[in-house]
């Protein structure tokens, strides 16, 4: 952490809470290879300089811009009132919109999400493991909890519906996924390819054990080894420029609540995330700071949060 002492100083004095210090620590912690890069403090750098780079460190959604934001600029007010040399106003003049972020970290329909994977993964009918990390971004689209991605099968598939079924729960499946969810739900082996031998003389080996549609050729899937193995993916076409999207299971799974939500507004109604929080979130342990914050005004306040994210999702289209 670059001026770590001054860090720590502004921290303790910011609050007494544990949580809020360990914020301000994760914040100053993903700007120091930038206070590296300048060899200065935030603090002293201009509006032009912080701009580009508070863009990028602050988070997808509006709850987090909001709390990032705040601690960088009261950091940097708190060091001009503290007198630290060279300290200016650069930071506390800066605006983030988020919308660049959005841009890159969402997609805007399941073609979209199709052309990204076709980036990222063999095709569907080159009947590789690929797909079986098609569906779990497929999975995510439709709106299925992380966890429920490694555990569904054949038996939560209904044509009939073009729905994902988890629990009394229906989740659409999309046309451009479905060459992918024929694969993963009929095919007992997976082709693995060989790099220096044509399409002929690759061989099939049966799928891992288990009845899980997400799953390969190459032990039991966990969420770590996807993660990792599609993030490597990823940073690959980044670097090559075949892609500039950063996509992770949340990203396409909130990705898929918008676009429902924007097919819903198209139809005539009116955007409001106050019932899918509550289908969400219901249940959920809460603390509340004070009488007057019911449970209620906590749903509508996260779907206030979620409605200000469509909002700039929108404005990506």
């Amino acid at each position: 952490m670059f001026n770590e002492e001054l860090k720590d100083r502004f921290a303790k004095e910011y609050s007494d809470s544990i949580s809020t210090r360990q914020s301000c620590y994760n914040a100053f912690q993903a700007l120091e290879k930038y206070e590296n890069a300048w060899g200065a403090d935030l603090c002293t750098q201009p509006v032009d300089v912080v701009q580009p780079v508070l863009e990028e460190l602050t988070g997808l959604r509006s709850r987090s811009i909001k709390v990032r934001m705040s601690i960088y600029k009261d950091y940097v007010a708190w060091c001009i009132k503290n007198n630290v040399p060279n300290a200016c106003d650069g930071t506390l003049i800066a605006t983030t919109s988020g919308i660049e972020k959005m841009k890159m970290q969402t997609v805007k329909n399941p073609k979209h999400l199709q052309r990204y994977l076709d980036e990222i993964c063999d095709k569907e009918s080159e009947l590789t493991a690929d797909n079986a990390l098609r569906l779990y971004y497929w999975f995510a689209y439709s709106g299925l909890d992380e966890k429920d991605s490694l555990t569904a099968t054949k038996d939560n598939i209904d044509f009939t519906k073009f729905a994902v079924i988890v629990e009394d729960n229906e989740f659409p499946i999309y046309r451009e996924a479905m060459p992918c969810i024929l694969n993963c739900v009929n095919l007992t082996q997976f082709r693995l390819k060989h790099p220096n031998y044509s399409a002929d003389k690759d061989v099939f080996l049966d799928r891992t054990e288990g009845d899980a549609l997400v799953r390969g050729i190459r032990g039991t899937p966990s969420l770590n080894s996807i993660r990792a193995e599609l993030s490597r993916r990823s940073k690959k076409c980044i670097d090559s420029g075949k892609t500039s999207l950063k996509l992770s299971y949340n990203r396409v799974w909130i990705s898929g609540v918008f676009y429902r939500m924007y097919e819903d507004e198209i139809a005539g109604f009116n955007p409001d995330f106050y019932g899918f929080v509550l289908k969400k979130y219901g249940g959920k342990q809460y603390k509340l700071d004070s009488g007057r914050n019911t449970v209620e005004s906590k749903y509508r306040k996260i779907a206030r949060e979620y409605l200000e994210d469509y909002e700039r999702w929108k404005m990506t289209l």
